[in-house]
């Protein structure tokens, strides 16, 4: 949708331009609105069926500009940036989960695992989903990952993860191997 809401801004804001710049032109006189307005009348007229079409496109376009909402807040929370003496890193979603997800492959007794990273303005949460294996013990695997998790963010990105949520969806079972 971000590529028709430019679409429709770039459109709108042509329109504006065309119309200053005629109040410029009639306010100094260098166009007369007389003969300007028969001109304008008599096109209208003869082609009434373009301009109810072109008017009824341009007024859905502005309903939908109007009542679009905005993906820039969303843009604000897809990642984070660091400022340093250098210059700044902006670290998005996809990097927190990418090194999350490196720190839960490395627990085996964790089958699956999926992760979901939310940023606002609070700080970073995440939340880890998967399977254990039978005979897991969920809070010393819990407790673990999570520590495991906010300290490696830590050290590679010195932002510290809010929230490590683990979300044990069940336990996994091996499939049975059919015997004919």
């Amino acid at each position: 949708m971000r590529g028709f809401e430019k679409f429709i801004l770039c459109l709108f804001s042509i329109i504006m331009i065309i119309l200053s710049v005629f109040i410029i032109l009639v306010s100094t006189s260098m166009i007369q609105v007389g003969d300007l307005y028969t001109v304008v009348v008599k096109f209208l007229i003869a082609h009434k069926l373009w301009v109810l079409i072109v008017g009824g496109i341009v007024s859905l376009l502005g309903l939908v500009g109007l009542f679009s909402s905005s993906d820039s807040s969303d843009d604000s929370k897809s990642g984070l940036a660091i400022k340093n003496d250098a210059g700044t890193v902006f670290l998005n979603r996809d990097t927190f989960e990418s090194m999350i997800m490196s720190v839960a492959r490395n627990y085996p007794e964790l089958v699956s695992p999926k992760v979901d990273v939310t940023i606002a303005e609070d700080g970073v949460k995440a939340n880890i989903y998967g399977l254990i294996l039978p005979d897991t013990v969920v809070p010393t695997l819990s407790s673990k990952l999570q520590e495991n998790i906010k300290t490696t963010v830590k050290k590679q990105t010195t932002i510290e993860i809010k929230e490590a949520n683990v979300k044990i969806k069940g336990v996994y079972m091996e499939p049975q191997k059919k015997t004919n």
